[in-house]
């Protein structure tokens, strides 16, 4: 098959019952530009990845397609690795590419795939998702620069927090609260920000850091004050709340707000209105909250350590932001997105090593956006003008963490270019084992002992010549590679007998689980052999002597002149 991208019905949808195996494109390290890539593999037999440019067109039908996607990665081979589904897994297979194919950094030659899987092919990095959420209304290949975000920060090829952004967009016109959960680093003030703008709303975007606010002048920087109303107001001050009047109130860290600041909030969001120190009527405001919090609020509530009401108020509705760890198709997203913000249009002069790329993959970011960051900014002054290289990363990420349980050997095969001995011998045992001919051989070798046996009987009792059981055992012993020969190249099936088809990679890496099996049977084959070999020589051993009496008879004439 050519490898030129085919065409794919954009009607396509996967089934919208449980989760899908998916292929990402993270990153191409000498081409920041290719945008990233999501495969659905729903209904997809086989998926060939090579080089060439990209091609978005074309159409599949029905079930068992096979896709061919085409990068361009001048380190990757015209036809550089096979993806193929058997038996229900997934496989990925080198062929024969120039600068092979590695999964979570080691070299492979075939191996089936495991959820996360990071694979290199050249220099694009891809990883294999098992079992996620697919896409209902997205086409089975999705490129990121299709997909043109609302705002900044919602880029994203996870399914799963897509429809969480496509949700702030939607609440986004409305005035409606947001509360955001997650870790430190993930990007909330960037998603509020973005909320923010979606809105359409004319007023400013005031953050405030709720751990710093001073318990002391808390109602004075929530709600202002009037000039007089204490000594030192020497003038007006709108405050904190009313700075955001037609605008987006953003309550970082609202689990750390003053016990003594939550009724003054409350009251906020209930009547619209707040009450400046030293006034005298409280004042109309138009204010839309967006809350942002690393512990779960109704878990606090619980334990009466943030207030209910006020968490009702807040909750209209609530955006999970995963950690960058449990991003990782999403990397090559957010490095082009913090280079683009950093250097314009000169981020396509950026590029970085394999090894470089492959350590921010396996990176457990525990700061997540912000140390990614911060990485970037570091990586980029010390390269200079070269590609950035292992060297130039923070010593956090370039100590690389274990590899992953699945990251073994691989399953069949030995690796990409190895011509070992072993590996031949362990191809011709499996060889022996698919075609059954150890089976053949057992069987016929007992057949034969039970035809010996009928056919001994058989000349005794017909005093036929003792030549004709000489000829029945040579008989019996030219048929055997007889049998072997037609074991090997013919199969018994219930159709019928058909030729044995040559055994594929992926068959090979299925039989590779049952070699300890195999080898027991092969072992106790050839004991049974043995035994067998053992009793048929005494039995012709014991056949081929004479008697006593023949003896003597044999004597007696050729002493008889």
């Amino acid at each position: 098959m050519p490898l030129a991208s085919q065409t794919i019905s954009k009607d396509f949808t996967p089934s919208a019952n449980g989760d899908v195996p998916h292929l990402f494109l993270a990153l191409v390290c000498d081409r920041l530009s290719v945008p990233s890539i999501r495969i659905c593999l729903h209904g997809v037999e086989e998926l060939s990845i090579g080089r060439g440019d990209l091609d978005r067109g074309g159409e599949r039908s029905g079930s068992g397609a096979r896709l061919a996607l085409c990068v361009p990665d001048d380190r990757m081979s015209g036809d550089h690795a096979t993806f193929r589904r058997v038996m229900g897994r997934w496989f990925v297979e080198d062929t024969h590419s120039r600068n092979g194919t590695l999964l979570n950094g080691r070299r492979i030659d075939r191996k089936v795939l495991e959820d996360g899987d990071l694979l290199e092919l050249g220099h694009s990095f891809f990883i294999f998702r098992g079992a996620i959420p697919p896409a209902p209304a997205a086409g089975p290949v999705v490129y990121s620069d299709e997909r043109r975000p609302a705002a900044e920060g919602f880029e994203t090829l996870l399914p799963s927090l897509a429809r969480e952004f496509v949700r702030a967009e939607t609440i986004a016109r409305t005035s409606i609260p947001v509360v955001l959960r997650g870790a430190t680093g993930t990007g909330k003030e960037v998603i509020a920000s973005a909320i923010h703008a979606l809105s359409g709303r004319h007023g400013a975007f005031v953050p405030v850091d709720c751990g710093a606010l001073s318990p002391a002048l808390l109602q004075s920087e929530l709600l202002g004050h009037c000039k007089g109303a204490f000594s030192g107001a020497r003038e007006d001050r709108a405050g904190l709340v009313r700075n955001a009047d037609g605008g987006t109130l953003f309550l970082d860290g609202v689990e750390e707000l003053p016990a003594a600041a939550q009724p003054l909030l409350l009251r906020v969001l209930e009547h619209g209105e707040v009450l400046p120190v030293g006034a005298k009527a409280p004042i109309k405001v138009d204010v839309r909250v967006v809350a942002a919090s690393q512990q779960n609020l109704e878990a606090l509530a619980a334990e009466q350590r943030f207030r209910s009401d006020l968490l009702a108020r807040l909750s209209g509705l609530t955006l999970e932001l995963p950690p960058v760890r449990e991003r990782r198709e999403d990397l090559g997203l957010l490095v082009r997105a913090l280079l683009r913000r950093k250097l314009g249009q000169s981020m396509d002069e950026v590029g970085f090593t394999c090894e470089a790329a492959r350590a921010l993959f396996v990176h457990g970011w525990p700061r997540n956006l912000r140390e990614l960051e911060k990485a970037l900014e570091a990586a980029l002054v010390l390269a200079g003008r070269e590609r950035i290289g292992l060297h130039h990363l923070p010593a956090a990420v370039v100590r690389e963490p274990p590899l992953p349980a699945n990251a073994e050997t691989p399953l069949a095969g030995p690796p990409a270019g190895a011509t070992a001995p072993a590996a031949k011998v362990q191809h011709f045992i499996d060889e022996l084992s698919r075609r059954h001919v150890v089976r053949v051989v057992v069987a016929y070798a007992v057949a034969v002992f039970g035809a010996l046996q009928g056919a001994d009987v058989i000349v005794t009792r017909l005093s036929l010549p003792p030549q004709w059981m000489t000829w029945i055992v040579a008989a019996c012993l030219a048929g055997l590679p007889v049998a072997v020969i037609l074991a090997w190249i013919f199969d018994w099936t219930r159709q019928g007998i058909v030729r044995t088809p040559p055994i594929s990679a992926d068959q090979r890496a299925l039989l590779a689980r049952g070699r300890r099996r195999r080898k027991r049977t092969l072992v106790l084959a050839g004991c049974i052999l043995g035994v067998i070999g053992a009793v048929g020589a005494m039995w012709w051993r014991n056949r081929a002597r004479p008697s006593p009496s023949t003896r003597q008879t044999n004597r007696a004439t050729e002493r008889t002149p």
